[in-house]
């Protein structure tokens, strides 16, 4: 069997990383196709031996370029991007990861030309059509021949929505096994210390959606609400951030220290030593349950209620107070939950012994 799989960001690349050596010793032949510019590689890529993104996966044999943009545009610049790599390239079938605009623009490229789409982290879903990743979750459902869903209520949504039993595989998720291989790597890695930090004594916040981004209130109430923990906060910066803060002219906390992004096991040895994680992302969230690090998602619904319902996460309102006092709940709680089914080291297997079953072309 042969694959193209799409990959937009960073999350996305953590999603497949599992994935890969798996594929190889399946005899399944992948290719990556990144919808970011060559440049990337250098940017962002060799950290400690790592040769993408921090995180240990080859490098993509293709770079589309698509550049970010409103998200009709995103969506519309990779459907033609991928329509022209698809009219050189015809694997056996399509993989597309999670659910951004540029996913969302693979999966329709791929289907209009006849090629069967796998998505993987299907089935999720938060309830709110009010969010654009909603939006495209739901479409690339409709699309997809293979649906590799993360939790059993995903396989459960996309049965309520119609899907055929026979196109749905509950493999895991393969965020939780990358997880679980990378912590080995980092047990003996001491962040927080390279951060002047000491394990459990500082709070990680790691915000970029959207609705917080783009209000000022509700961005001033995360910063004062995770500054007044008494614990030092430390944000590894995504660039939308600090464009953020100087349009609303938010203002920063002294106890707040913003700094430049890191890596992924560096991400993920911070998270695992941090004493609570106030974030947005579903990724964080998944990272944080497996890491046993509470988490607090500042967002109004989440499409990775399982953590929630693990007890591993909560979901708590832009407000200042609300923040602060979740904050404090959070390092109080016992981190004894038991991680969602199927959030283990054996997702990637999974995956593969549904692709050699086959993959049923849409009719």
């Amino acid at each position: 069997m042969r694959l193209v799989v799409a990959v937009g960001n960073r999350p996305n690349v953590v999603k497949i990383s599992p994935l890969i050596p798996e594929f190889e010793r399946a005899g399944i032949s992948a290719d990556l196709a990144f919808t970011g510019p060559r440049e990337l590689e250098r940017r962002e890529g060799i950290e400690s031996g790592l040769t993408f993104y921090g995180v240990a996966i080859p490098a993509p044999k293709w770079y589309l370029d698509i550049g970010v943009d409103a998200d009709s545009t995103t969506t519309g610049r990779a459907m033609t991007a991928f329509e022209r790599l698809f009219s050189t390239e015809r694997p056996d079938a399509v993989m597309v990861v999670g659910d951004s605009d540029s996913t969302l623009g693979a999966a329709v490229a791929a289907a209009k030309v006849g090629l069967p789409v796998v998505h993987l982290e299907a089935g999720m879903r938060c309830g709110n059509l009010s969010y654009p990743d909603e939006i495209n979750r739901v479409l690339i459902s409709r699309i997809s021949a293979m649906h590799l869903t993360p939790t059993e209520r995903a396989l459960e949504n996309l049965e309520d929505e119609g899907i055929e039993p026979e196109r749905i595989h509950f493999v895991g998720e393969t965020i939780a096994e990358a997880v679980l291989r990378n912590l080995d790597d980092v047990a003996h890695y001491d962040a927080a210390a390279e951060q002047g930090l000491t394990q459990r004594g500082y709070v990680l916040a790691c915000f970029h959606r959207g609705e917080n981004l783009g209000d000022a209130m509700r961005l001033q109430a995360i910063f004062d609400g995770c500054s007044r923990s008494l614990l030092p906060v430390l944000l590894p910066d995504a660039d939308d951030l600090r464009g953020a803060v100087a349009t609303f002219g938010v203002q920063v906390p002294s106890t707040v220290r913003v700094t430049d992004p890191v890596g992924y096991r560096t991400m993920l040895a911070l998270e695992r030593d941090a004493a609570v994680i106030v974030t947005d992302s579903a990724g964080v969230q998944v990272e944080a349950c497996m890491a046993c690090v509470p988490c607090l998602t500042v967002r109004d619904c989440t499409e990775v209620i399982s953590t929630v319902e693990a007890g591993a996460n909560r979901l708590v309102p832009a407000d200042s107070e609300a923040i602060a006092r979740a904050v404090g709940d959070a390092m109080r709680r016992k981190r004894s939950w038991v991680a969602p089914k199927r959030w283990d080291r054996a997702v990637s297997d999974r995956v593969v012994r549904a692709l050699k079953r086959g993959v049923i072309p849409l009719t």
